[in-house]
């Protein structure tokens, strides 16, 4: 008895052994798997910190992208509203404004941007009128039009002065799709020929002889309905120059460009983008004419 014990006590003892050997043997197994999952854990942590990171500063650089928009925006608004809204022809006056523009700003309120923007105005650039011209079309140039109206023109802007000029480069560019002419050049060239004249502004002759000049043939035009509706339905622009009435107090230039289906007369009228949006009877229009050319090349 006492041997079978201690045999037992031997065999269970070289059990014990061999489970302690065996479970040793299996530890590293088990711990290598728990190392390779920390890590991978520690690495995902530590990308979605940097991820965190990154759109925290893009959101952080947005955030103060869209205040600067959101503070431009706020400014340039405001001096909009100041402009626009608060500066009367009284307000510019006192703010020193040229007078010739405030009494433009007065007689046609179309007028007020341009007027707005003269202290804005760096001086001449480059003009490039390619996209308004199309041979055979007469395009609409404003003698205010902020690419040449702050220029002098005689004795004054312009954009007061030049409706002589700013008709004769409609009718140039438009009948010859030479882009060179526009209002300043041709304005520059009529003051140099001398088609100027001081206290009264473009001389009529500027529309026969200085057209002729330029390459156009001009010829004065009979003054009846008949004649009038004849050349315009030959494709033959025609400028006139009228007195007071529905577009000026004293003298001024125009450009008679069609008829439209109702018989109308479709014109350009250089100071007003409205008027020109207009079709006038021509019974309406001969009170006030005063002179008239056609034109062909």
């Amino acid at each position: 008895m006492e041997k079978s014990r201690r045999g037992s006590t031997r065999a269970a003892a070289q059990r014990s052994q061999k489970e302690l050997r065996h479970d040793s043997a299996e530890r590293p197994h088990r711990r290598q798997p728990d190392r390779n999952m920390r890590k991978q854990e520690q690495a995902r942590r530590k990308k979605r910190r940097r991820r965190a990171r990154r759109l925290f500063f893009i959101k952080l650089l947005l955030a103060v992208a869209v205040c600067m928009a959101l503070f431009l925006a706020f400014r340039m608004g405001w001096r909009y509203l100041q402009n626009r809204l608060m500066y009367t022809p009284e307000k510019l006056a006192e703010e020193g404004w040229p007078e010739s523009l405030v009494e433009l700003l007065e007689k046609n309120p179309e007028t007020k941007d341009f007027v707005l923007g003269y202290r804005d105005y760096e001086g001449p650039t480059d003009i490039d009128i390619s996209d308004e011209v199309t041979e055979g079309e007469i395009p609409l140039f404003l003698q205010w039009d902020k690419r040449w109206g702050y220029e002098t023109y005689g004795s004054d802007f312009l954009a007061v002065t030049g409706c002589g000029p700013t008709c004769l480069s409609m009718v140039l560019c438009g009948l010859t799709g030479d882009t060179g002419w526009n209002p300043l050049a041709t304005a520059r060239w009529a003051q140099e020929q001398g088609y100027y004249v001081d206290g009264s502004g473009s001389s009529w002759s500027l529309m026969s002889e200085g057209a002729q000049s330029l390459g156009l043939t001009s010829s004065e035009i009979v003054f009846d309905e008949a004649h009038i509706l004849a050349e315009l339905e030959s494709g033959h622009p025609i400028i006139c120059v009228v007195g007071p009435g529905d577009f000026t107090t004293s003298g001024h230039f125009l450009v008679l460009t069609g008829v439209d289906d109702s018989g109308k007369i479709l014109l350009n009228d250089p100071n007003s983008i409205i008027r020109s949006e207009k079709a006038w009877d021509l019974e309406e229009l001969m009170g006030q004419i005063r002179n008239l050319w056609s034109y062909s090349v």
